[in-house]
């Protein structure tokens, strides 16, 4: 698989996200927080035409904790979107809950990458949220984009 690739326009979960931040916002819990960020728990999912296709995870309770996140499949063709029960539960996700799937995106002078090997997984249903680590090598934690 090709290690960049580049971003299409919007995705439908930014649609759905931007719909239905015009009236409430879409707050997360995470009941473990995010790895290195363990002590925020509840974030604000943000999507706008102008951050499109990219999305935001903003921490509710320090303005200075936010994630830029896009959906992995519009980066990595045939990404897998399974979880297994232990997982789900976690989430409070039963084996039939849609779920929303995030890679965490790091921008720096140089590049900017996707962690497609540790995506965060949300239950809309819930609206609770984990980080996972998974266990396939062939997702990079730095896989390049092209926001270009």
């Amino acid at each position: 698989m090709k290690n960049s690739a580049p971003l299409p326009a919007t995705p439908s979960w930014a649609a759905a996200a931007v719909s239905e931040l015009q009236t409430e916002p879409l707050v997360v819990e995470f009941p473990a927080g995010i790895p290195g960020f363990e002590a925020h728990r509840r974030f604000v999912l943000i999507a706008s035409a102008d951050l499109s296709p990219l999305g935001c995870l903003k921490a509710l309770d320090s303005p200075d904790v936010s994630f830029l996140v896009i959906d992995p499949t519009l980066l990595y063709l045939g990404y897998d979107l399974t979880l297994g029960e232990f997982e789900r539960a976690r989430i409070g996700a039963s084996a039939d809950d849609p779920l929303l799937w995030l890679a965490i995106v790091t921008i720096t002078e140089k590049d900017a990458t996707a962690n497609l090997r540790a995506p965060v997984v949300i239950n809309p249903r819930r609206m609770m949220g984990c980080q996972f680590i998974r266990d396939q090598q062939e997702y990079p934690v730095q896989f390049s984009i092209n926001l270009g």
